[in-house]
C-alpha cells in the first residue's frame, strides 16, 4: 500500500493499516485493488457508547438520526452534529492521500481529530508529525504518533 493518511496535519506514509489509541482501533485503512484509492472502515461511537456512524470501505452504512449527512460518496463522507461540528469526515484527496477527521470516544476518553491537529483527552495537541508506517498499524500516544512495527 502506498497511500498517505493525513490526520490533524500529521502525515502517515506507506499505507497504515489500523489507527489505534489505547490499544483500541479507531479506524482501519486499506487500498481498493481496482482504483488503488485508499479506503476506510470505521465505527464511530458517542460518549454513551452507542454506534452513531458506520463506514465500510468508503461507504456510509449507518448514521444516527441525530446527525446530518452532508456528503455520502466514496470520495467524501461528511457527518456533522446539530451545532455543525464534524463528527466524522473522510476525504480522498487523490489516489495516494486520504484525510480523516472527527470525534472518537474510547472508553471515557475523547479524542478529537481536526484537519489541523489532534487533541488528546489530556488536552495535549499533536501536529506536524511525519511517520512512516511501513504498511503496519500506528498508535496515537501522548508522545505523538508512533508506528507499531512487528
Amino acid at each position: 500500500m502506498t497511500f498517505t493518511l493525513l490526520i490533524g496535519n500529521n502525515f502517515i506514509s506507506s499505507g497504515p493499516k489500523n489507527v489505534k489509541y489505547n490499544d483500541k482501533i479507531l479506524f482501519s485503512l486499506d487500498q481498493d485493488p481496482s482504483s488503488n484509492n485508499p479506503t476506510i472502515s470505521v465505527n464511530v461511537i458517542n460518549q454513551s457508547n452507542d454506534q452513531i456512524v458506520n463506514v465500510e470501505k468508503n461507504v456510509l452504512k449507518k448514521c444516527s438520526s441525530e446527525l446530518t449527512i452532508k456528503k455520502s460518496e466514496p470520495q467524501h463522507i461528511l457527518v456533522i452534529d446539530k451545532s455543525g461540528e464534524i463528527i466524522f469526515e473522510s476525504r480522498i484527496l487523490d489516489s495516494k492521500t486520504i484525510l480523516v477527521s472527527g470525534i472518537f470516544y474510547i472508553d471515557d476518553a475523547k479524542l478529537t481529530i481536526t484537519q489541523n491537529y489532534i487533541i488528546l483527552p489530556n488536552k495535549k495537541w499533536i501536529m506536524h508529525d511525519r511517520v512512516d508506517s511501513k504498511g503496519e498499524d500506528i498508535a496515537i500516544t501522548n508522545d505523538g504518533i508512533l508506528p507499531l512495527l512487528r
